[in-house]
């Protein structure tokens, strides 16, 4: 397995996770925001897809594999609170997993090619695809960790 390929798998775990977590708990809860914070469990998830897209297929002169409300709806800077229309719970459920598997096709047909570097807000530059899918797994993981904290805040 190419380094690539395995750095998919532990996103793929990663979103696997998430996934169970959307058919196991309360959809209305899926939206709830918890006191004192800005966002809900489904726009946490759909940021993390929409940012490894715009990172990595963006960045690359490559389109995207969600739509572009759906990457208004969950880029950085927005919240439940902007929403014109409530997102679909089955599409963000879709997404999550059809965007890792069209990865793993992408990066094993070569189409990542070029690349526009960026800098994260936390200092580390990204000059490559590969950079931005392990920078992705750092972003999805805390934000894994801050829908879980959200879940143990809503079920009390």
């Amino acid at each position: 397995m190419n380094h690539d390929l395995f750095e998919v798998e532990i996103l793929r775990a990663s979103r696997l996770r998430l996934s169970q977590l959307i058919d196991t708990v309360n959809h209305e809860l899926l939206f709830t925001i918890p006191e004192n914070f800005n966002n809900n469990i489904i726009w946490q998830i759909g940021h993390c897809i929409t940012s490894q897209q715009r990172h990595m297929y963006m960045r690359s002169g490559l389109p995207m594999h969600i739509s572009q409300e759906f990457m208004e709806t969950f880029k950085i800077g927005t919240s439940p609170g902007s929403w014109i229309t409530r997102p679909d719970v089955h599409e963000v459920k879709h997404a999550l997993l059809f965007t890792v598997e069209q990865l793993r096709e992408d990066l094993k047909s070569g189409v990542f090619v070029r690349y526009k570097p960026f800098s994260l807000p936390i200092g580390i530059h990204i000059s490559n695809h590969l950079q931005a899918l392990q920078a992705a797994i750092f972003h999805e993981a805390e934000h894994s960790g801050i829908i879980f904290s959200y879940l143990k805040l809503l079920q009390k």
